[in-house]
């Protein structure tokens, strides 16, 4: 049985953005390959937005305590509620934090039952905590980004294999899902990374744009029919040239056979010639001793003594 040859996660993301024509490779490979892959994606995906978040905080706004300031509102806990200081909410930051901090206010008022709480002891536990929050948040975002991205990766996935087995339906080709499945985690690669890169650029810099959703799903759909199509082109071409080796070998043998009946008619040939000077050895042996012995009688006439003779 022929190995599947290794294929390395660098070369397997090439391949996956930019070589469609080699995705027939992935074919032959098990699907758990697949989702290892786009694990490991993810993990790096993860990664560099953390990085990213944490280099915006601190070139804008030089410590995580002025950030929490300028995301925070002005707030009270007192007598178990929360009041937030409407006038203070003038940014779109502290508008949603806002909205959080109410949906929390049930866990608030178990932290702090009985006591008072303003955002000026927040700043205060902040600047003193600073590093372990760092490591605490650090930490946060990097697995909430690994579960959010995979999660979202596995609808993206299978809504391109929706589309996918469309196309291998009109094309009348066969294949498992798990094939199916594994070509489509490959065919959003690209979407999964544009969609990671818009998401960056709209939180650090208001970067909107209205249809993005749609257009990174219909790259993934385009991916996966394409490749359906060259997967397609590249069965007919093995068809093709089975055909022609199984004709080359027809032609190869019909030669053989030719040959070896000639082989045969020469062979048969050369037997039946030394039979045929046999029988004529013999048929002249025969003659001679037949003229001999003619000869021998002809001789004993001669010798008698005729009339005139006393």
């Amino acid at each position: 049985m022929e190995k599947t040859k290794k294929i390395g996660f660098f070369k397997r993301l090439k391949m996956a953005i930019f070589e469609l024509e080699n995705y027939i490779q992935f074919i032959s490979e098990k699907s758990g390959k697949a989702i290892f892959y786009s694990l490991k994606l993810v993990i790096i995906l993860s990664f560099i937005i953390v990085a990213a978040n944490a280099i915006f905080v601190y070139a804008k706004y030089n410590n995580p305590t002025n950030y929490l300031d300028n995301i925070v509102p002005n707030f009270v806990y007192q007598d178990s509620k929360l009041e937030i200081d409407k006038d203070d909410l003038t940014t779109d930051e502290k508008k949603s934090t806002a909205e959080v901090m109410k949906q929390l206010s049930p866990s608030i008022k178990k932290i702090f039952s009985g006591q008072t709480y303003s955002k000026t002891d927040l700043m205060q536990y902040v600047q003193e905590n600073e590093r372990n929050i760092v490591i605490i948040g650090v930490a946060v975002v990097f697995i909430e980004g690994i579960f959010d991205l995979f999660i979202f990766w596995i609808m993206i996935a299978i809504l391109t294999s929706f589309i996918g087995w469309i196309v291998l339906k009109f094309l009348r080709i066969k294949m498992k899902y798990s094939r199916l499945y594994a070509l489509s985690t490959y065919a959003s690669t690209l979407s999964i990374i544009l969609t990671v890169i818009y998401t960056m650029l709209n939180t650090f810099f208001g970067v909107y744009i209205d249809v993005f959703d749609y257009l990174s799903m219909l790259i993934s759909y385009i991916y996966i029919t394409a490749v359906i199509y060259m997967i397609k082109s590249d069965l007919i071409k093995q068809q093709l040239e089975l055909i022609r080796i199984a004709t080359v070998q027809a032609q190869v043998k019909e030669q053989l056979d030719k040959e070896k009946e000639k082989e045969e008619e020469e062979k048969r040939k050369k037997q039946e010639e030394p039979q045929g000077e046999k029988e004529n050895g013999s048929d002249e042996g025969s003659d001679k001793k037949e003229k001999e012995k003619s000869d021998g009688e002809n001789n004993a006439y001669d010798d008698e003594p005729d009339g005139s003779e006393i």
